[in-house]
């Protein structure tokens, strides 16, 4: 290691720097570092000079795009990492939390069905049967990036794999509740607006919740490639009811999945602010979901803002939970509207074809209902969420 330090620091002019932010906050995670890679760098060639370091890659990217990799290592090193060729940014890991709970074909009608799913099927408040069309999102794949599934909950009647886990020490399956319930409100059978479609649960989130930006990005890589490689591109949604501080990197990797054509629905937050203070929400290519309640006025606790795209429910929403097969839990967030959102995404998808993520965006905010979200908050497109086949 001390030959390959000697030449590295005696070649300044000839290797470009990585740029290295070295900020520490409540939420960075000491020791642990995401890097991404220049426009066109060669990710095994930089590992392989990596390994020379004698520092090891926890986690590598290939999010289209965005490449990429996770390593610990002591700050006094790092800016040995950043005078490896081709490394563009250093970032610090950090820690990210779900956005927590806030204590013409013949169509098909549910009633009684939950004010969330109703909604979304009438222009104006009002009555208790969800309308859609019999397609249901049929064909259409959710990718739930969140704290795993119960796949085997009566919800999703068999439609539901526990895909990848990217937590440690914990077995790939929830132990919180908060994915369970949002994949039930993606495309539950009872609580879900996409009820023919597939969930496949991508663990990034531990029994309480939270986890590290660095197992978030690994989600997104999996969950891109895991589209890619079974032909799902451009009928697969990403959805992802968590956030952080304010990343670069963070917002680089989920704009490389809508890069690589898969539609990326998060949730706005529930600081009652500004979006853009956060990430995945700030980043303008993911279509941002905030929070209103029954009345249509937005959350109190609802994120808004210029980067917010549309309003969904949010308040008292009911789906399936994580205990028992049959279990169910009423909570509230913006972690409910992105659901909404992710499994009317989908729901278009099997009704109208595949499409790109910018034509599955516009293509909702057509739809959307407008200017009847009381404070919708500065900035914020007053938008909220319908299916085109109610009344």
């Amino acid at each position: 290691m001390q030959s390959f330090l000697n030449l590295l620091l005696a070649l300044p002019a000839v290797l470009a720097v990585a740029t290295v932010d070295k900020r520490q906050s409540a939420e960075t995670v000491p020791g642990s570092w995401i890097a991404r890679l220049d426009n066109g760098g060669a990710l095994s060639t930089v590992l392989t000079a990596l390994q020379a370091t004698g520092i090891q890659a926890k986690h590598r990217y290939s999010i289209g795009s965005f490449q990429g990799f996770a390593f610990d290592a002591d700050e006094s090193l790092v800016d040995l990492v950043a005078n490896i060729a081709q490394i563009a940014t250093i970032e610090p890991d950090t820690r990210v939390a779900a956005s927590a709970p806030v204590e013409k074909r013949a169509l098909t009608q549910q009633s009684p069905a939950e004010y969330g799913l109703v909604r979304l099927s009438r222009r104006a408040r009002g009555g208790s049967s969800y309308i859609y069309d019999s397609t249901a999102g049929a064909g259409s794949t959710v990718y739930v990036i969140d704290t795993g599934i119960r796949a085997d909950h009566v919800e999703f009647g068999g439609r539901a794999v526990a895909g990848a886990n990217f937590v440690l020490l914990e077995p790939n399956t929830d132990l919180n509740g908060h994915g369970t319930h949002c994949a039930g409100t993606a495309v539950g059978s009872t609580y879900g607006v996409s009820k023919r479609a597939n969930v496949i649960g991508v663990k990034v989130l531990g029994a309480l919740g939270t986890g590290l930006n660095s197992g978030v990005l690994a989600g997104i890589d999996w969950a891109v490639n895991n589209a890619r490689q079974n032909n799902r591109i451009g009928r697969s949604v990403i959805s992802m009811s968590l956030g952080g501080g304010f990343s670069q990197q963070t917002n680089d990797a989920v704009a490389a999945a809508v890069a690589a054509g898969v539609f990326t629905v998060v949730a706005a937050g529930n600081d009652g602010a500004d979006a853009r203070q956060t990430s995945p929400a700030s980043e303008p290519t993911v279509f941002t979901i905030g929070a209103i309640d029954q009345n249509d006025m937005r959350a109190s606790f609802s994120n808004f803002g210029p980067v917010v795209d549309m309003f969904a429910a949010g308040v008292d929403v009911k789906s399936a939970w994580f205990r028992t097969r049959t279990d169910t839990n009423t909570i509230s967030g913006t972690s409910m509207a992105c659901p909404h959102v992710a499994g009317l995404a989908a729901y278009i998808i099997g009704l109208e074809g595949q499409r790109t993520p910018a034509a599955l965006g516009d293509r909702l905010k057509t739809l959307a209902t407008k200017n009847v979200v009381t404070d919708a908050g500065a900035g914020s497109p007053n938008n909220l969420a319908y299916n085109g086949n109610g009344t």
